[in-house]
């Protein structure tokens, strides 16, 4: 699947969707609207570029800095903010964090609360659908921090020894909460421990929607013939400290934040519709201003929304 100009547009409304969404997310939590926000502010071209061209039954399993996946999966502005103000008008009912959620009608596995342990979850998902015989394909989202727990072997090496139908998909942003990779990982290298177990691997600058898109799109169409899975590092940056809970800055330096703020997705791609006379910057300051009103309008129907009654807590425990 080629880019059309139109397709760019599509993918800029997107990036600027998912920042204007984590701009007033980070406010609010600041301003104690609700408990914790686990900031993305920098790292959109990473789930825009891998949804973009996944089919609605394509499954994905989210981090808790995964919110970018369910706006352009299609769940409503407004829902995802009533998650985030635990209100019942949104897909959990208010029974656990949104970050977790699923939405299966629109390809979204629930995920888990502990670091890595959703990559052999959806590992198992891509076993599923290998015995159920159907040709989705799982994507796998993970940090850098991730690769350093068990869960990372065991599902990637089962993955590959099956060949099962998933992209293994690493969003290093360079720090595992305030801990810095090179403290962190040993061997220097992410993507060598995925080349460890035999899998096609890739590393991608994760600022360029298009570089993300199509070696995505490499990745899924090797899974969906059969030919196993694909491991795809994106190089990456948080703008945000780990969460709004009171997490400081421990090793970051200004000029460190200020040199990744230069590599911004969303102007990158603002850049390149104006120069290749695709868009206007008039159309696109209008596709902001729309997009505004939309995480207005969300936020005011995530306000307005009632909590759920204290009996759903209860709702699917079974034991």
């Amino acid at each position: 699947m080629s880019l059309s100009p139109q397709d760019l547009k599509q993918l800029f409304r997107r990036l600027l969707l998912i920042r204007r969404f984590e701009e007033e997310a980070f406010r609010l939590a600041v301003a104690g609207k609700f408990s914790n926000y686990h900031g993305g502010m920098g790292q959109e071209a990473i789930p825009v570029g891998v949804c973009y061209g996944l089919k609605p039954t394509d499954n994905t399993m989210i981090t808790h800095r995964g919110l970018g996946v369910l706006l352009t999966r299609g769940v409503p502005v407004g829902e995802i903010f009533a998650g985030l103000y635990a209100k019942e008008s949104c897909p959990t009912r208010g029974r656990h964090p949104i970050f977790h959620m699923a939405a299966p009608e629109l390809g979204i596995l629930a995920g888990t609360t502990m670091v890595g342990s959703v990559i052999p979850l959806a590992t198992g998902a891509a076993l599923a659908a290998r015995i159920q015989g159907k040709p989705d394909v799982t994507i796998s989202f993970f940090g850098d921090g991730s690769v350093n727990r068990g869960d990372f072997h065991e599902g990637v090496n089962l993955g590959a020894v099956r060949k099962l139908p998933i992209v293994y998909f690493c969003e290093n942003n360079f720090y595992a909460k305030s801990m810095p990779l090179e403290a962190s990982t040993a061997g220097g290298s992410i993507i060598a421990r995925a080349q460890g177990y035999g899998l096609p691997s890739e590393l991608v600058d994760g600022n360029d929607v298009v570089a993300v898109y199509e070696a995505t799109q490499r990745a899924v169409a090797r899974a969906r013939a059969g030919e196993g899975p694909t491991f795809i590092e994106c190089l990456t940056y948080r703008w945000t400290p780990h969460s709004t809970a009171g997490d400081r800055e421990f090793s970051r330096t200004a000029e460190e934040l200020a040199s990744w703020k230069a590599k911004c997705p969303i102007l990158r791609l603002r850049k390149q519709l104006i120069e290749a006379g695709h868009a206007s910057a008039e159309e696109l300051d209008a596709v902001d201003i729309d997009i505004q009103r939309e995480v207005a309008e969300g936020v005011e129907f995530a306000e307005a929304a009632p909590y759920a009654a204290p009996e759903v807590a209860l709702e699917n425990v079974y034991v």
